[in-house]
């Protein structure tokens, strides 16, 4: 018990240092990635705690609520507009994963389906469930989306920098105006998202307070913004999750794997930048630097939190993320399950 508790100071201070070192370094994704680097150093140089995936949602509640301040109903029919494009961006985003499981297949020794599994940029967790369903190597899927997911955060400030120069001084912390709005919020979204969690409906604890959001917003009421100091503590959270995943003793035991995930991460993220990017910027009003958000093939969490954090356009990246994650992680499952069906028995 003493040695848990311990344990988990060590995690969270780490993480909480690795946040504050990055923010006063005026690097993009501070919370994020210096809480995961904080956390992983601890994960692996001392020991994982359990409760990551509380943790996760946790910090998705106040994320997925962060959408209410920028919503409006202009905005709401500008995102109705962009419907379809939201679509082509995310049947694109898909076939590019599944082309890449070919290559990944044979670079890391795995059959066909864990590949694919490893490859559509969906939510790790329903993919690694859907593997374990289905009799394939839930581990390798676990690995390979975390190591997306990790790359896309550390390249996206990379990409930034170069194409965009965004660096600039982290906004203040102070102020706690509209608290007890957003905590009512995150509450009734707990719950939503646990009914649905049973229900499995995946990324429930991001979606529902989005959805929730724009449920009251539509009824014309307008939301305040997630105070800074509690956003900040929620991309901590979501950091630190993260960074409890990755586990340098998976990579090492599977080199092929990790080699693999990495190349097929790499080209299926610029992809995203180069190509899928300058579709959004062409059919939509967005900048460079939201649509880079908008069809980064990292976590649905992760990607908005992001936006806010850089003072984007959260509720159309969102709405890119949103739409990407429904096709992949609601519509996609039932095909995999059909076409693994065909399979002939081992």
């Amino acid at each position: 018990m003493l040695r848990a508790a311990g344990l988990w100071a060590a995690t969270l201070g780490a993480a909480l240092a690795g946040a504050l070192l990055f923010r006063a370094l005026h690097l993009p994704l501070a919370a994020i990635l210096g809480s995961l680097l904080g956390a992983a150093l601890v994960a692996n140089l001392v020991g994982t705690v359990p409760g990551g995936r509380t943790l996760r949602r946790g910090g998705q509640l106040f994320v997925g609520a962060s959408v209410g301040a920028v919503l409006s109903p202009d905005i709401l029919g500008a995102l109705t507009a962009l419907l379809p494009v939201m679509l082509a961006v995310a049947v694109l985003s898909n076939l590019a994963g599944l082309l890449l499981a070919v290559p990944l297949a044979k670079i890391a020794g795995v059959d066909r389906l864990t590949a694919v599994l490893c490859s559509l940029p969906a939510g790790m967790a329903e993919m690694a469930t859907l593997a374990q369903e289905l009799k394939a190597d839930e581990q390798a899927v676990a690995l390979v989306h975390t190591l997306r997911v990790v790359l896309v955060l550390m390249l996206i400030p990379l990409w930034l920098g170069l194409v965009a120069g965004t660096a600039q001084a982290p906004q203040p912390l102070f102020g706690m105006a509209g608290l007890s709005e957003i905590l009512v919020l995150a509450a009734v979204s707990a719950a939503i998202a646990a009914a649905a969690t049973r229900a499995r409906i995946v990324n429930a604890y991001i979606i529902a307070p989005m959805l929730l959001c724009v449920a009251v917003v539509g009824a014309g009421h307008p939301l305040p913004p997630v105070p800074p100091l509690v956003l900040f503590a929620a991309q901590i959270a979501i950091g630190t999750s993260l960074g409890l995943r990755f586990r340098l003793d998976r990579l090492r035991r599977m080199p092929r794997l990790a080699l693999g995930g990495c190349l097929s991460g790499i080209v299926l993220i610029g992809t995203a930048f180069v190509g899928l990017a300058a579709v959004v910027e062409h059919f939509s009003d967005l900048d460079h630097v939201s649509a880079i958000l908008a069809v980064a093939p990292g976590g649905l969490g992760e990607m908005i939190a992001s936006a806010a954090t850089l003072g984007l356009l959260a509720a159309a990246v969102a709405g890119f993320q949103l739409t990407r994650s429904i096709l992949t992680n609601l519509c996609l499952p039932p095909l995999i399950r059909w076409a693994a069906g065909l399979r002939p028995a081992a």
